[in-house]
């Protein structure tokens, strides 16, 4: 029987040349998280998604196979790539992995932007004429980012992210990106150009998707923010001790974004959120979550 305690994990880093991403939770093959705290610590995710299955996940997350969702933190000192990732119909003609995902703005620099969703009359021959002139840019709609914006990024849809955000991202477990641009940069570790997908990025793109709704983070939490299949993400403010009860049929990711607070469940040890420190709440355990001071949390319920 599985022992439920908020489950925590050591944070890995990536530097790809625009900043750095944090991922926070992943069973991704190529960067699985290892536990840092409590009786499973130094096991991986993938470990204990595959020994305890619906006991960690619940029944239907487990069913899909391995741990569904990844949590990273992005850091873009530069702007990413224009870039799609295929869903479950256009990944059968790209290939790759389906993934659906969404940003929550951590902060922004003045001017910083969001890129998201083909603009109206953007087809795919108009599309591939401002890949190749180097225009592509203009065909996309644009966000100015702010801290407490929130995005949902479907699989099929057109995006980028601008220099200077700091996102939260809650996505399928998935490492499938086609570039469709890369805003002629030179990767210094290599001194070329990173590869670029136009075929694939052109098939993994859903055309019949529009700009996304920019979203705000209400305080009470009581409807979700986004509901997809995959997940579902909220937001709570509160200055005093909240009650999170049970998911028989799935887990919670919980994530402090403003303030500090301390998570409990059963008779375990307390653990504490602060910083960057992400915890999984396994399917079927109530916790008990204590704020020092007011304390802004994301949730994403899979």
């Amino acid at each position: 029987m599985m022992k439920r305690y908020p489950i925590t994990f050591e944070i890995q880093e990536r530097k790809p040349m625009w900043g750095r991403e944090l991922w926070l939770v992943s069973a991704h093959p190529s960067q699985p998280s290892v536990v840092a705290n409590g009786p499973y610590a130094g096991r991986t995710l993938p470990e204990l998604a595959a020994t305890f299955g619906a006991e960690l996940m619940g029944a239907t997350a487990a069913g899909r196979g391995g741990f569904p969702l990844l949590v990273k933190i992005i850091e873009s000192r530069d702007r990413l790539s224009l870039q799609v990732h295929p869903n479950e119909e256009t990944a059968k003609l790209s290939g790759g992995d389906p993934k659906m995902e969404m940003w929550y703005v951590l902060g922004a620099e003045p001017g910083a932007t969001l890129f998201a969703g083909l603009r109206e009359g953007v087809e795919r021959e108009t599309l591939l004429r401002s890949l190749q002139e180097g225009t592509a840019e203009a065909t996309v709609a644009q966000y100015k980012a702010r801290r407490g914006d929130v995005l949902f990024i479907p699989g099929g849809l057109v995006h980028a992210v601008g220099g200077g955000c700091r996102l939260y991202e809650v996505q399928q477990t998935s490492d499938t990106t086609w570039r469709l641009h890369d805003w002629n940069r030179i990767d210094d570790k290599t001194g070329l150009p990173r590869p670029i997908h136009v075929r694939e990025g052109l098939a993994a793109i859903d055309w019949s998707l529009t700009p996304p709704t920019l979203l705000r983070a209400g305080s009470t939490g009581a409807d979700a923010l986004i509901s997809c299949a995959p997940f579902r993400f909220f937001v709570r403010e509160f200055s005093s001790e909240i009650v999170l009860p049970a998911r028989v049929d799935g887990f919670r990711l919980l994530f402090a974004e403003e303030g500090s607070c301390v998570v409990r469940m059963e008779e375990e040890d307390p653990v504490p959120l602060v910083g960057d420190v992400c915890a999984l709440i396994p399917a079927g355990g109530a916790c008990t979550v204590a704020p020092t001071g007011t304390c802004r949390l994301l949730i994403a319920e899979g």
